[in-house]
């Protein structure tokens, strides 16, 4: 009998481990949006900080002011 008992209770939390939606929590899912990157944002950054740009910038910088 406690064989059994020791048998069904190791499956019970094997069971229950199992079919847990880890995937569906809310805190995983806010996770994994945070750690993805927006890609389309990466393109503009590179061409605003690129040498070329600054001095465009800054030569209408100095002709407006």
């Amino acid at each position: 009998m406690k064989v059994l008992k020791y048998v069904f209770l190791i499956s019970l939390i094997i069971f229950l481990t199992e079919c847990s939606p880890s995937r569906k929590n809310p805190y995983y899912q806010k996770r994994m949006k945070a750690s993805r990157v927006n890609t389309t944002q990466l393109g503009r950054n590179r061409y605003y900080f690129s040498d070329g740009y600054q001095k465009k910038l800054s030569k209408s910088f100095k002709k407006i002011h």
